[in-house]
């Protein structure tokens, strides 16, 4: 009789398991939160303040893009003083039909800064 421990004809078995946990937002659910004050006292604390700090980051940026939002007026006003000078050109030197696509261009600048709103 031959000692057979596992010579291709009793295959093992393995189980593989994982778990994940999601949550939306700065900070951990409250149970959590505790675990990792426990874990490492004062890590609430510095998780709060990163909060605080994200937030206040998200904030300068959005008020940066509100301020730029500006710039689109100014484009629309150089553009419409370009385009009103080459009418002015145009007329200059006797080709009106030349200054049709530039008072165009001057007009609707023009009334895009008059009607946007800040």
């Amino acid at each position: 009789m031959r000692n057979s421990r596992n010579n291709g004809n009793n295959p093992k078995t393995q189980i593989a398991a994982s778990q994940s946990v999601m949550y939306s937002g700065p900070l951990p659910p409250a149970n959590e939160f505790a675990a990792y004050d426990q874990a490492l006292p004062g890590a609430a604390e510095r998780m709060l303040a990163l909060a605080e700090k994200e937030t206040q980051h998200r904030h300068k940026t959005e008020d940066r893009l509100i301020a730029l939002g500006g710039r689109g007026q100014i484009f629309a006003l150089i553009v419409s003083t370009l385009s009103i000078g080459a009418i002015v050109l145009s007329i200059f030197f006797s080709q009106p039909v030349a200054s049709i696509a530039p008072a165009i261009i001057a007009i609707s600048g023009l009334i895009s800064i008059f009607t946007s709103r800040k």
